[in-house]
């Protein structure tokens, strides 16, 4: 186990090196500063457009990091011929593959924790930006009954606790220290997306074990969106069987339709953001998901050591 881990940790090295993780990164951070600018221009539903624009991005961005990253963890061992010094090493092929994707997922999460921390700090950030909030913590009520009008300084003062501690909040959202219904719900959500992207980051080590980086982004992007669109490709398998088929090409449609969404992930489970920031449904912790999300993922990595044992690299 303690070599599994010290892949995983150089693994957590080479990747934070890799300039495409900063990139998107920023990326992500840029967007969803700018989702508090998007919300100061909708009439309604700041909140929800707030939510639903940060939720997206950390979801969107994550898929991209393992992507881009897990595509070539595999492939550059191999380009390199590193992988021929660590085969001869005391090291079990199944010890590397897997150490190769716990540092990929590592990798991952925390570039989630930091957009997480970022996100949550910009919605406390907006409660502060209330018309009411701003108005009863900066105009003051004199002794004769009138307002007093704040000063640039009293300004200056109100933007810098705003921050303070919309940042001291969103450290103790992370750490469960203080929390809202919001806030909880999105906690989850991401939970759940994380899920999502260790079955996504699967897929990417093992498309990555037996091709190249190009056919491995593509085949993981295809399984992203087969799997997003599992349900509604049962439904229309079902609908291609209920009205019959009146030629071969509709019967090679359907059991096309069948076993793509048998094969591949549901995906869809772990699609909370719809539910919390369009219908404002409470999210709740279900075993199903954390299972589903865990024995599949094992599953594919299962299948990936099994694939990168029989190669032959001489």
């Amino acid at each position: 186990m303690s070599k599994i881990w010290a892949i995983a940790f150089n693994t957590f090295k080479e990747a934070v090196r890799n300039r495409i993780l900063y990139i998107l990164l920023v990326f992500a951070l840029l967007i969803m500063a700018s989702s508090g600018i998007v919300g100061e221009l909708t009439i309604s539903a700041r909140e929800r457009i707030i939510t639903d624009l940060g939720i997206t991005s950390i979801n969107f961005f994550g898929l991209l990091i393992a992507i881009f990253v897990g595509i070539g963890l595999v492939y550059n061992e191999l380009d390199k011929k590193t992988i021929y010094t660590i085969v001869t090493k005391p090291i079990d092929r199944h010890q590397f593959l897997i150490g190769k994707y716990l540092g990929l997922l590592l990798t991952i999460y925390i570039n989630i924790l930091i957009m997480v921390f970022f996100f949550l700090a910009v919605i406390y950030y907006q409660g502060y930006m209330d018309f009411d909030v701003m108005s009863k913590a900066l105009w003051v009520e004199q002794a004769n009954g009138e307002w007093a009008s704040p000063t640039v300084i009293s300004y200056f003062m109100y933007y810098a606790k705003a921050i303070v501690f919309s940042l001291a909040k969103a450290f103790g959202t992370l750490t469960l220290l203080y929390h809202s219904p919001l806030t909880q719900g999105i906690l989850l959500v991401v939970f759940y997306g994380c899920l999502e992207l260790a079955i996504i980051t699967g897929f990417a080590i093992l498309y990555s074990s037996f091709s190249t980086p190009t056919l491995s982004a593509m085949l993981t992007v295809l399984t992203f969106i087969i799997g997003r669109l599992n349900a509604d490709i049962i439904v229309f398998a079902d609908r291609m069987k209920e009205k019959g088929f009146e030629t071969s090409t509709q019967k090679m449609k359907y059991i096309f339709a069948w076993v793509a969404a048998h094969v591949t992930p549901n995906l869809w489970l772990f699609n909370r953001r719809t539910s919390l920031a369009v219908d404002n449904v409470e999210i709740r912790l279900e075993a199903y998901p954390v299972l589903y999300g865990i024995l599949y993922s094992a599953a594919i990595l299962y299948l990936a050591v099994h694939i990168f044992r029989k190669r032959n690299f001489k």
